[in-house]
């Protein structure tokens, strides 16, 4: 335009206008994705029709002896059905799946009670505290949860506290005979 010397803005113009109209057309395609769903038609409630009940034009009435005399022919049939069909299978499941096999260990809890509170007394240090990794020292996994939960049991007897402090992980055992009110320190290893 600057060569031919003549300034024409309608090339220019052509562009503008429609770029403007190609970005209306898009603005109003948005507005409509805006616009909320139109809510589903609920179906009407299925009403049946009526029902037509019979109408019983006479009474009857049944004596009490018609009726014992009906219970008892039904009872009587109930009996003989019973007696054709053997049960096949047990009301009850055997004793074993019922009640799960119990655990020497478990039965013998008390002798690992005593047992280990005599361990837990030869440990004590200065009478008072030990450390349940001194008593777990070199058990395997199983052995060492047997020995908590004996631990629980002397704690539920009374014959033990437990006491952790938060920041750290390990257990303390304080044994009935020590300072049992009294936490140990946060530096005892």
């Amino acid at each position: 335009m600057e060569k031919r010397g003549e300034v024409d803005f309608r090339a220019s113009g052509v562009a503008l206008d429609s770029s403007s109209a190609i970005y209306l057309m898009k603005s109003k395609l948005l507005l409509e994705l805006e616009k909320p769903p139109s809510p589903p038609k609920v179906p009407p409630d299925f009403l049946p029709p009526p029902l037509f009940l019979p109408v019983r034009y006479e009474l009857t009435s049944t004596t009490v002896q018609e009726l014992l005399k009906v219970l008892d022919e039904v009872l009587k049939s109930e009996h003989l059905l019973d007696h054709l069909k053997p049960r096949t299978t047990p009301i009850l499941p055997p004793p074993h799946e019922i009640l799960p096999p119990l655990d020497l260990y478990l039965m013998e809890i008390e002798k690992q009670m005593d047992k280990l509170y005599h361990k837990l007394s030869r440990l004590a240090t200065q009478g008072r505290f030990v450390l349940f990794s001194k008593v777990i020292a070199g058990f395997e996994r199983l052995e060492a949860i047997k020995t908590f939960i004996v631990l629980l049991f002397l704690a539920q007897k009374g014959d033990i506290t437990l006491w952790q402090n938060e920041e750290l992980t390990e257990i303390y055992v304080v044994l009935k005979g020590g300072l049992a009110d009294e936490k140990p320190p946060i530096g005892v290893v």
